[in-house]
């Protein structure tokens, strides 16, 4: 014989009012875990020194060119103990090369990268769609030049240029995406703004631009938008 439990009409609807609030409470929890989940911080120190960085593809865009990255203990960089560098100083002055992130891909958000003020030329490649079609964001942080480069089927074009300034030992460079326009940022403070004629989803990489050996910390994808390539 089973035993029936007598509720109350009011602990029956406390009972039933709770429902929707819990229903409510997880969906608000999956979507928070989602947005966090969107951000994809890469600060190295997780990856054994003089070993290529884990989760990244390594590419040369423009000339043809080798490029070789390695994880190296650093001091004082943004996120301590590691950093970032490609190492192989002399490569032609018209090659990009390029560790990509892997499975991240977005076209609006923000983009940052801390970057240490050695001679050469670095930055973010960005909305690269494949090895013809990309952005790319390089700064010579001692000589203050910053460029925009837009690649479209393996035609570069300069979208931008300015002069930065950094008096410390690291900089950090910024990119904001919202449709056609593009946001940059040293140092916190405006270099310039440009329109992409046709944005696109694409994937993001650290990059270094002809010869020297650059070196980098806190590369931080944050997507508006969570393509996957």
């Amino acid at each position: 014989m089973k035993t029936r439990i007598f509720r109350s009409p009011a602990a029956r609807f406390e009972r039933n009012a709770r429902l929707p609030f819990a229903a409510c409470l997880l969906a608000l929890l999956s979507l928070a875990a989602a947005a966090h989940a969107q951000v994809n911080r890469n600060h190295f120190d997780s990856d054994g020194p003089m070993r290529a960085p884990g989760f990244f593809d390594f590419i040369s865009l423009g000339a043809p060119g080798e490029g070789d990255w390695r994880v190296i203990t650093e001091f004082n960089p943004p996120s301590a103990p590691n950093a970032v560098s490609q190492v192989l100083a002399e490569r032609p002055s018209g090659s990009i090369a390029v560790a990509v992130r892997r499975n991240v891909s977005m076209k609006d958000g923000s983009l940052s990268l801390g970057i240490k003020t050695i001679p050469g030329r670095g930055g973010i490649v960005f909305r690269m769609v494949d090895e013809k079609n990309y952005l790319a964001v390089l700064v010579d942080p001692v000589s203050g030049d910053a460029r925009l480069i837009r690649s479209v089927a393996g035609r570069s074009s300069e979208l931008a240029r300015a002069a930065v300034k950094s008096d410390r030992q690291w900089a950090a460079l910024a990119i904001q995406l919202e449709g056609p326009k593009i946001a940059v940022t040293w140092e916190g403070k405006p270099v310039f703004e440009a329109v992409d004629p046709v944005p696109a989803a694409g994937r993001a990489g650290i990059a270094t631009a002809g010869p020297g050996i650059m070196t980098f910390d806190e590369f931080v994808i944050d997507p508006k938008d969570t393509p996957r390539p």
